[in-house]
Order: structure tokens, then C-alpha cells, then sequence
């Protein structure tokens, strides 16, 4: 009883490591490598189009084709463009050069939510970290089921509390490999938006946003979603703004 027990928490605890990890679509690589081809003759336009067909499919090449679609985005004084491929990239994996280069179109432009803040500065040990830090917990882990495993050859008793805390521990795995995942973030794609107490249109404005000012949001309820920005929270209309993915 106890070992079919601890065969399903290991079948459990593996599903929920490989659940995190994103799969793999396939693409058409003629077209990107043709698009690449556009790229560097610097046919930016055409290259353009090809990429941004696939770039709903690639999710193993997704961070390299939104870098090359903010470059033509800055090549076309696009910046809003630019604020989305850069701000999708750096919601997944932050880094100290692309938050600069946000922060830096954000004063230009006058606008909030790209300042490098101490959490910004957390992020970018965590994602220097990941993969030794993520190894050692899977270890850790494995070390655990492998004592459990020859208790049970030994027929041992296992006790409740230590399966409890080996699903709890793979939990905390599963969070702390999610972690990114947790922010959502979204930019204001219209002219002006308007940040409300609570969700009417009656509810007195907080805050006006303007065109590419990013925000935190968490809850999308018919026709209006609950945000943070500038630490303030309140509720903008879904269609003002596009959520970064």
C-alpha cells in the first residue's frame, strides 16, 4: 500500500517538473532562415512579416525573434512595438541590458512602470542562478524519494508527515521554477486610459495612463481587468491595454 503510495507521488512530483517546461512547437525553418537572409540585407520590412507569422509557433526561438522584431521596431521609431518585444522578452528571463534599454524609452517618453526597481535587481540573480540552484533542488529531491525508497525495501514503516513534506517540497520546486510566470504584465495600447477606483465607468479616476505605460494585472472580469501601476491598484477597460506574453 505504502509503496504504490510513493510510486504515485514520484509519478506526481515528475509531471509537475516536466508541466513547467514549455513545449517545443515546430516551425517553418525555410521561412526563418529566409527571413534571417531579409534581416542581415537589412530588408527589414519583409523580414519583418515572415517573423512575426511564426513568432505564434516558436516558442523554443520565440526570445530571438522578438529581439529582432524590437531592433526593427526601433528601426522604424516604433517604440511602442519596441516596448512590447523587449518587455515580453524580460518578463520571462530578466536581464540588466534590456531593463536599462527599457528604462531608458520610458523617460524618453515620459512614462511609468519601466524603472529598475530592487525586484528587478532580485530577478536578474535569480535568472543567473536558475540552473545550478534548480539542480541542486532536483537533487535534493531525488535524494529524498531514493531514502523513502529504501525504507520501503526494508519494510519500514513510512510515516505521513514525510510524504507530506516530500509533496511539499516539489511544490516548492514547481513555484520556484515558475516564478516569472507569476507577473503579468501588460501595456497600454491606447491613446489614454483611465485608472479607476473600482470597476464602473462611474468610479472616479485614480490615475490617467497614457499610450505605453506598463502595468501589473492579475484579474480580467467582463469588460475590465484589475492592475497595479505606479503602486496604485485599479481597474482599466481590457481594451486599453495589451497583455505581454
Amino acid at each position: 500500500m505504502q509503496a504504490r503510495l510513493l510510486n504515485k507521488i514520484i509519478f506526481f512530483s515528475i509531471f509537475l517538473l516536466a508541466f513547467c517546461q514549455s513545449a517545443y512547437s515546430q516551425i517553418d525553418r525555410k521561412q526563418i532562415k529566409a527571413a534571417d537572409s531579409l534581416f542581415q540585407a537589412n530588408r527589414l520590412l519583409e523580414a519583418e512579416k515572415i517573423y512575426r507569422l511564426n513568432l505564434p509557433k516558436a516558442q523554443a526561438e520565440s526570445e530571438n525573434i522578438k529581439l529582432k522584431l524590437a531592433f526593427i521596431s526601433k528601426a522604424k521609431n516604433d517604440w511602442v512595438s519596441e516596448l512590447y518585444f523587449l518587455s515580453s522578452i524580460n518578463a520571462k528571463e530578466n536581464s540588466s541590458a534590456i531593463a536599462k534599454r527599457l528604462e531608458t524609452i520610458g523617460a524618453k517618453h515620459n512614462l511609468s512602470g519601466y524603472e529598475v526597481t530592487f525586484i528587478d535587481q532580485i530577478e536578474w540573480i535569480y535568472f543567473a542562478l536558475f540552473p545550478y540552484i534548480t539542480g541542486l533542488l532536483v537533487l535534493l529531491g531525488l535524494y529524498g524519494v531514493i531514502i523513502l525508497l529504501m525504507k520501503l525495501r526494508r519494510r519500514r514503516r513510512l510515516r505521513k508527515i514525510q510524504i507530506a513534506y516530500l509533496l511539499a517540497y516539489f511544490s516548492f520546486v514547481l513555484v520556484y521554477t515558475n516564478f516569472p510566470g507569476f507577473f503579468h504584465y501588460g501595456i497600454i495600447t491606447s491613446e489614454k486610459a483611465y485608472l479607476r477606483e473600482f470597476a464602473s465607468s462611474a468610479a472616479p479616476v485614480k490615475k490617467i495612463l497614457k499610450k505605453g505605460n506598463r502595468i501589473n494585472f492579475w484579474h480580467t472580469k467582463d469588460v475590465w481587468v484589475t492592475c497595479l501601476q505606479d503602486g496604485q491598484i485599479g481597474y482599466i477597460r481590457v481594451n486599453d491595454y495589451s497583455p505581454i506574453d
